[in-house]
């Protein structure tokens, strides 16, 4: 019998504490500042995935999965992973903060973007304010392990944002310079929430090393499919304005692709034209014909198929499982 790939299925083992994590986020960034209270129902106003914080759990029950009797319980433990698992999401929503202020983006989950609703002074303070709280609590819930790899992964993600930036509008950008992007600027917190989860409950380094690389190659493939969707999604079922990264001259996977194929020289007319209305279609057929988004696809694929190697190393369990079901998700999701 094939399992159904959704989120609700693949959070079954989670469903518990996953659920408490919206209310938790709210009282993370409770303030009397009405404005920042506002802000704050804004951008939460329509609910995510939720992936970090479900990445965190999954880790920490793949942590306790391997301790005599499934776990030795701890009040400390259990309310840190349900923190924690806040604080991830809050320091993500703080990078989509100003990701949507430096990309000039519309829509965020498929309402206006916090600099649109609120204006762009506001949001890059919001967004301080939202690291802010996270960090705090990060140190407080955190252990001599888990600060300094969000430290560490803070350091890399402001890396990759400045790396794409310079990259920008670049024709002779080369896909190792486009991975290494992904790598600092998406894949680096995925790996940060699967190993803080299994840091809180003392998982050996090797394996955290294994879960770490586990959350790279799957972050890596998540964000090429979002590249992919970019071009090919619905746009009220993804949340976003498609062609968003082309118009700000962030080139993706399967135009660094075509750029390298004999279509080259009709892409760098197209995304050099003044049509603005015209440039995404033109593009989404030049990118279809010449095999650049089934490439995209098929790397996608094998950055999955090295993610489920690493799970190889951890005993049957749910929270293997989850991991495994969510890095299948990754390839069918549509949002």
């Amino acid at each position: 019998m094939k399992t159904t790939l959704n989120l609700e299925t693949i959070y079954a083992p989670i469903h518990a504490g996953l659920a408490r994590i919206p209310a938790l986020i709210r009282e993370t960034l409770d303030t009397p500042i009405p404005k920042i209270r506002a802000m704050v129902s804004n951008f939460f106003s329509k609910d995510g995935k939720l992936l970090r914080p479900a990445l965190i759990l999954l880790g920490a029950g793949l942590a306790r999965s391997l301790q005599p009797g499934d776990g030795i319980p701890s009040e400390r433990n259990e309310t840190a992973e349900l923190y924690l698992a806040a604080a991830v999401e809050i320091f993500h929503a703080a990078t989509l903060i100003h990701d949507d202020i430096i990309d000039s983006a519309p829509l965020r989950r498929g309402v206006a973007a916090l600099h649109v609703k609120s204006g762009p002074q506001a949001a890059v303070l919001a967004g301080d304010f939202f690291h802010d709280r996270a960090i705090v609590t990060i140190f407080r819930h955190g252990n001599d392990r888990i600060v300094p790899l969000f430290l560490k992964t803070a350091g890399e993600i402001c890396e990759g944002e400045v790396l794409e930036i310079s990259e920008k509008k670049n024709i002779n950008i080369t896909e190792e310079i486009h991975l290494d992007i992904i790598r600092k600027k998406t894949a680096s917190l995925l790996a940060c929430a699967l190993q803080t989860g299994a840091f809180i409950w003392g998982m050996d380094p090797a394996k955290a090393e294994a879960l770490g690389r586990f959350g790279n190659f799957f972050g890596v493939a998540f964000q090429l499919i979002d590249d992919l969707l970019d071009f090919t999604g619905d746009e009220r079922e993804f949340g976003k304005t498609l062609g968003s990264d082309l118009e700000e001259g962030v080139y993706t996977l399967p135009v660094i692709r075509c750029l390298t194929t004999a279509d080259r020289d009709k892409v760098v007319r197209i995304l050099y034209s003044r049509s603005h209305s015209r440039r995404l279609p033109m593009l989404q057929e030049v990118l279809e014909k010449s095999g650049a988004l089934d490439y995209a696809l098929v790397k996608a694929q094998g950055f999955i198929a090295e993610a489920k190697r690493e799970l190889e190393v951890f005993p049957p369990s749910p929270f293997r499982t989850g991991l495994e079901l969510m890095a299948d998700y990754v390839l069918a999701r549509k949002r």
